[in-house]
């Protein structure tokens, strides 16, 4: 062989090579009934998926050469869910103090909140990640809970892959409890709430205004100056409160104090929002809501109904869900939240944006998530059926591009113990 045809067969095969580790990244997903997340629903689409990003989504594509295919024909096709309020990879056992990171307990003097961080506890390997994951939940915000101060800390947006680097981005929001959850941790009064908010937010301005200036000045230490230097990007209006807060009556002062303070702000619960639906709509409030909340489990949930998604909605207020029923254990039931709200006049494809798309946009990532749209991170999940429906279950979960093992410890766990016949079982569950 000459050196010319040496070189010809070296760089054909170097292309070839080249080819094959190209479409190992490159995955179709065929024929599905996919729900894009932006209101926009494609029979018989097709998305290309190439390095980690959704490269073309439309119908009658071809699959690239040497793509993974996968043919979703009868199925269905979302965006992946983002819960938007967590305590995922900072609690595992609940009523386990070793096995909870969630937050200081209250009522021992722990002296910050504010200063606390999501990032410095998240633990990837936790075995609710994969049991989530499996439910088409994607990305998650994991937020701190308050102490005893009003402020719990700054929550993250993390991945659900279980990779050590799970953060997507840190610090979207600081936690913040008001209503009853505020005054208990000031007197035990709604004034004592407010006021003591008002003194921080104050605080935080002095100290971000001049920093050296206020430490030279005689303090009582009420406030920790690491607790003041955290609230620095909220009273600057960068960093959003996540503020617990459900009446009425505790929402309209919220808004007083956001436009006193241009604050930016996002209501977690809102179980009477619906009645200021209006109000929340012009201050660009968005509410995360518990869809189920109907009967009420205290005094400011009076008003509480199931109609809350709908009624927020049509008037304009973004919304995402949260709830008792799908905590941080079994966040994967927040398609069935979603269920609860379209059964109650919320728009199915509104249902469907506030699983995906609108948490994306609450913590300002929608250019890169939520949505299926080229260009942005393929965050996908394939349904066998209406992923709205109690009996369907997600079939193949990507993230990033990638598709996600679905085997979990409660999976484990049914086909450990799914016949009691077999001799090698603990005989306390051998059913004999």
């Amino acid at each position: 062989m000459t050196i010319r045809k040496q070189t010809i067969a070296f760089l054909v095969a170097a292309a070839l090579l080249q080819g094959a580790a190209y479409a190992q990244g490159v995955t179709a997903i065929m024929n599905g009934r996919v729900l894009t997340g932006a209101g926009e629903t494609i029979e018989n689409g097709d998305i290309i998926i190439r390095d980690g990003r959704i490269a073309r989504i439309g119908d009658e594509l071809s699959p690239p050469a040497g793509a993974t295919v996968i043919d979703a024909a009868g199925k269905t096709v979302t965006p992946g869910v983002f819960a938007p309020i967590s305590s995922l990879g900072l609690s595992e056992i609940g009523l386990d103090a070793e096995a909870n990171d969630a937050g200081p307990q209250q009522q021992v003097g722990f002296p910050l909140g504010a200063a606390l961080d999501a990032t410095d506890a998240i633990r990837s390997d936790s075995t609710l990640i994969p049991i989530n994951r499996a439910g088409g939940v994607t990305r998650a915000v994991t937020a701190p809970t308050p102490g005893d101060s009003l402020f719990g800390g700054r929550a993250a947006v993390i991945d659900l892959t279980g990779r050590a680097n799970s953060v997507t981005r840190a610090r979207v929001g600081q936690v913040l409890a008001l209503g009853y959850g505020g005054a208990v941790r000031a007197g035990d009064t709604r004034l004592g709430a407010w006021a003591l908010l008002r003194e921080t937010l104050d605080e935080a301005r002095s100290y971000a205004a001049n920093p050296n200036d206020y430490v030279r000045r005689p303090r009582d230490g009420r406030h920790a100056l690491a607790d003041l230097k955290a609230l620095g990007p909220v009273v600057a209006g960068d960093q959003p409160l996540l503020v617990s807060i459900n009446g009425a009556t505790d929402i309209r002062n919220l808004i007083r104090v956001k436009n006193e303070y241009g604050l930016r702000v996002i209501i977690v619960g809102g179980s009477e929002a619906w009645k200021v639906a209006r109000s929340l709509a012009a201050a660009n409030i968005p509410v995360i809501l518990n869809p189920a909340a109907n009967l009420p489990a205290q005094f400011e949930d009076l008003a509480s109904t199931l109609e809350n998604a709908a009624r927020l909605n049509a008037a304009g207020v973004r919304i995402a869900f949260t709830g008792t029923a799908s905590g941080t254990h079994n966040l994967r039931a927040l398609t069935q939240q979603a269920g609860i709200a379209v059964a109650h006049g919320l728009p199915y494809d509104d249902a469907i944006a506030a699983l995906t798309r609108n948490p994306a946009m609450i913590y300002g990532l929608g250019n890169d998530l939520g949505s299926l749209a080229t260009g942005k991170i393929a965050d996908v999940v394939v349904w066998d059926g209406d992923p709205l429906e109690v009996t369907s279950a997600a079939e193949a979960v990507f993230i990033n591009g990638v598709q996600q093992d679905i085997d979990n410890r409660q999976a484990a766990l049914l086909r450990r113990y799914r016949d009691l016949s077999r001799g090698n079982l603990p005989h306390a569950y051998r059913g004999d």
